[in-house]
């Protein structure tokens, strides 16, 4: 589970998850790179043992429709025997940097029409039962 902050973001209310992506490799030797969505309770990533890079992939939307400001901050993390099933990742620590994962928010007379649709394509990809109503959102 990740820790992620970003003002007036829940995804229990209707807002898109983060789309995180994820590079690395599996313990095994194998290549990972993917993107994966993360709820505002910080499930949606299940990695095996290996070492990642992990970064946003771009803005969730808020239920009001806000968009943030993506991170430009990435962080490795390596899972070993050390980390439990479920345990809660604050990337932040790992990176050593405060703003890891904290979005703010983009004021609406600043947002662009290419964030708006950079941050529904994300919104759009994410196909799982709690998947928002991306055109509400927009």
């Amino acid at each position: 589970m990740l820790n992620i902050s970003a003002t007036g973001w829940d995804t229990d209310n209707g807002a898109s998850r983060v789309p995180i992506h994820i590079t690395g490799k599996t313990v095994d030797g194998i290549a990972v790179d993917e993107v994966d969505y993360v709820a505002s309770d910080g499930s949606g990533i299940s990695l095996i043992q290996g070492v990642y890079t992990l970064e946003a992939a771009g803005s969730p939307i808020a239920a009001d429709g806000t968009i943030y400001q993506i991170p430009c901050t990435s962080a490795t993390l390596t899972l070993d025997d050390v980390f439990a099933t479920g345990e809660t990742i604050n990337l932040a620590e790992l990176a050593e940097q405060d703003s890891i994962l904290t979005f703010r928010p983009i004021g609406a007379v600043d947002m662009t029409n290419n964030e708006i649709y950079d941050a529904a394509l994300l919104a759009m990809a994410y196909k799982g039962n709690d998947a928002p109503d991306v055109a509400a959102l927009c």
